[in-house]
């Protein structure tokens, strides 16, 4: 129960620090060039602005008058941490609500401790975060297969990690720290190729042979 509490803190920590504001808004995009369920969503979001009072207008204009004031890579940093909590699943989305709720329980001493203990954390680490509780925790064992990937690899590898079952995280996360910098690439590369289905095994054979 203890750890428990300690990653809902730590997660609540970095959602707020990465997010900055549960009502920071992403920058507007050409409706047309949405996909289709981006697009249902923003008409959706107009529709409820079109219902709001003269105050809670104000309101909204100024929280967007404050997201232009941001400088770029700041505003580059939110829409980052906005995406990805849009890409979480559901469960893992309630999970970060969860979190966020204990952060916001606690006393302000606390708050600012996690955060300050967030903020010194390496930058890997706090975009591991971003890919929702579940991996964000086990983001500092498994952060030395993907801290050098290329572009190409992340939406694959990042999928491939969703997918993976609890024990298939845990043998990644034990090859990562075995293999030897030079020889991670390889790994990385070689376990994306495994078709989906069989990953799971081919980690547990490499782990216990």
């Amino acid at each position: 129960m203890r750890s428990c509490k300690r990653a809902l803190r730590l997660l609540g920590a970095s959602l707020l620090v990465l997010t900055g504001s549960a009502w920071a808004l992403p920058p507007a995009l050409p409706l047309e060039r949405l996909p289709d369920l981006d697009r249902a969503r923003l008409t959706e979001r107009a529709a409820r602005l079109a219902t709001m009072s003269a105050a809670e207008r104000e309101a909204l204009a100024a929280r967007q008058a404050a997201w232009a004031a941001l400088p770029a890579a700041e505003r580059a940093r939110r829409r980052l941490a906005f995406e990805a909590a849009s890409d979480l699943p559901e469960a893992e989305r309630a999970r970060l609500q969860q979190a966020a709720a204990y952060f916001d329980s606690l006393p302000e001493d606390e708050r600012q401790a996690l955060r300050l203990r967030f903020e010194q954390l390496d930058l890997g680490m706090r975009r591991g975060w971003l890919l929702g509780p579940t991996l964000g925790a086990m983001w500092p064992q498994l952060h030395p297969l993907f801290a050098a990937m290329p572009d190409a690899q992340r939406a694959p590898a990042i999928a491939a990690l969703r997918a993976a079952s609890s024990q298939g995280l845990a043998d990644l996360a034990l090859l990562a720290q075995r293999t030897p910098p030079q020889d991670r690439d390889a790994l990385r590369r070689q376990w994306l190729a495994v078709p989906a289905p069989e990953r799971d095994a081919w980690l547990r054979a490499r782990v216990a042979p």
